[in-house]
This record gives structure tokens, sequence and C-alpha cells, in this order.
């Protein structure tokens, strides 16, 4: 059995595809006023069923891919003014989460140039929107 507060069930919700916690209580077998407890297969099934995103294996490859491509031509950087343009692009996006990309996963931030293809003149966005 899997122990799950309710708390952390509803700050996790954000991050995952609606009904998350409709479905995790549907699965529930115990409920107390903090904790509900599940089974782990159903609480694994869950979780993938309503992951967002991409998974941690596949962010590092998409970031390390764009890393190299980026050292590869020189490491060019985008104006403040383009990298300005491209973050107003991602909050508007239906893909930006507040931090990273969910199609890429990249980290989508202006202050920490070299982690950020924002600031990487010759990267784009996964879905082309800049």
């Amino acid at each position: 059995m899997k122990s799950i507060s309710l708390a952390k069930l509803h700050a996790v919700a954000p991050s995952r595809k609606p009904g998350y916690v409709e479905a995790v209580m549907a699965a529930a077998k115990a409920v107390s006023d903090t904790h509900i407890q599940l089974d782990q297969a159903d609480f694994s099934r869950i979780r993938r069923e309503y992951a967002t995103g991409v998974s941690l294996l596949q962010k590092a490859k998409n970031f390390a891919t764009s890393a190299a491509r980026h050292i590869a031509a020189g490491a060019p950087q985008a104006s403040e003014e383009e990298v300005a343009r491209r973050f107003a692009i991602c909050e508007g996006c239906e893909h930006f989460d507040g931090k990273a990309c969910r199609q890429c996963g990249c980290p989508v931030v202006r202050e920490k140039k070299f982690l950020s293809k924002l600031s990487w003149a010759n990267e784009s966005c996964p879905v082309g929107k800049w």
C-alpha cells in the first residue's frame, strides 16, 4: 500500500493532466483527514496515465543534443531583445509549465544563459513558435 498526504497530492496536481486528483481518490482504499492509501500498482498506473511533459531521461537527451549542437555552432548567443521575445512567446504557450517546456523538457529561464535554449541563437522552439 502507498500512503500519500492529501496536501502533497494537491500540490502535485497542477503538474499533472486534469482529473489526476479525482483518479487517485477513486483508487484509494482508505481515506483519512490527511492521507489516502492505495495500491502501489494503481498509483504507478495513474501517475503514468496523468503525466505531462517529458521524462527525465528524455529531458537529459534533448538538452545534451541541443548543448552539443550549440557548442558545435560556436556557442552563438541571442541578443537580450531576442531572449525577451522568445521568453514572452514561451510564457503564453500552452506547453509552458512555469519553469520548463513540456515538449522538449528544457528549462525556460532568462537569467542562466548557459542553461537555456532561449539565449542560444542557433536553437529553436520544438513546436516552431520561435
